[in-house]
């Protein structure tokens, strides 16, 4: 419902503030690919002065922007709604998780959709993650940060869930720590409500970090969520014309979006079976 009513507002005023230095907006046409929408979002700081360098010179020339216009970066973002997925394009300077947050809720608010809306967009765990954790001998440490999954905590079963919801809370954040020469258990504890999260279709997982070794090595290693994203690499010639080099991330992303589904729905079938049992 949201994403139909964002999809309709005038370009013109999809632009929102998310900091004091920061607008978003969307540019151009909301493509409908067949149940995914693909979005043109652009960011900038409209009160940032605008410079170019001249190579030849070696100086800093100011540019004048006509009234009204502000230098931007493109940022891709495509949503499936009836799947609950999101997928940003990840490029330097541009458009955040986090800032897409607050985005949406304040567009929301700004333009009369809903006052007190929310939305968390958490990172779905590739499977390589829950495979080298269980690869790992000896693990020193794990902390995990889980949101609140919903409008409340009910679809989060464990106790870290359990004790923000009875606090009333957001957000919840446990770090655990074995003793010298000592190991976390693999199965039980934080590993155990780490493992159930990451076999969630859709885990709250907000951030999630494991330390530890494998057999015969000496050094640890840090697992953390940040790499272990269900995500696709692509290039893209920036001598292409926009409308191509669009296509290019487009088409990146139906084949993420094709990778992605199978994991959630093979996650959701084995939560009920486990939950038929």
């Amino acid at each position: 419902m949201f994403f139909d009513w964002l999809t309709h507002l005038p370009n013109r005023r999809t632009s929102v503030a998310v900091s004091r230095d920061v607008v978003l907006a969307i540019a151009g046409t909301v493509v409908d690919d067949g149940g995914i929408l693909h979005f043109r979002f652009i960011s900038g700081n409209p009160d940032d002065p605008s410079f170019v360098y001249d190579e030849k010179e070696g100086v800093v020339v100011p540019v004048q922007m006509a009234e009204g216009t502000w230098l931007a970066a493109l940022t891709r973002v495509s949503v499936v709604p009836e799947e609950r997925l999101l997928l940003i394009e990840n490029r330097r300077r541009g458009v955040s998780a986090t800032n897409l947050e607050r985005y949406f809720e304040n567009i929301a608010r700004s333009r009369d959709f809903s006052t007190d809306m929310q939305m968390d967009l958490d990172p779905l765990p590739s499977p390589s993650l829950e495979r080298e954790i269980q690869e790992l001998a000896r693990i020193r440490e794990a902390a995990l940060i889980v949101n609140r999954p919903n409008s409340d905590w009910d679809d989060a079963h464990d106790v870290i869930s359990e004790l923000a919801d009875e606090s009333g809370g957001q957000k919840a954040q446990v770090v655990v720590t074995a003793g010298r020469g000592e190991s976390l258990s693999k199965n039980e504890g934080v590993l155990g409500i780490i493992r159930r999260h990451l076999q969630r279709p859709l885990p709250n997982l907000r951030s999630l970090r494991v330390v530890g070794r494998r057999f015969g090595e000496s050094i640890d290693r840090t697992l953390t969520l940040e790499k272990h994203q269900v995500r696709k690499a692509v290039t893209v010639d920036p001598r292409l014309p926009q409308d191509q080099q669009d296509e290019v991330i487009f088409s990146a992303t139906r084949e993420l979006i094709e990778t992605a589904l199978p994991i959630v729905r093979e996650r959701a079938a084995h939560l009920e079976g486990d939950h038929a049992r």
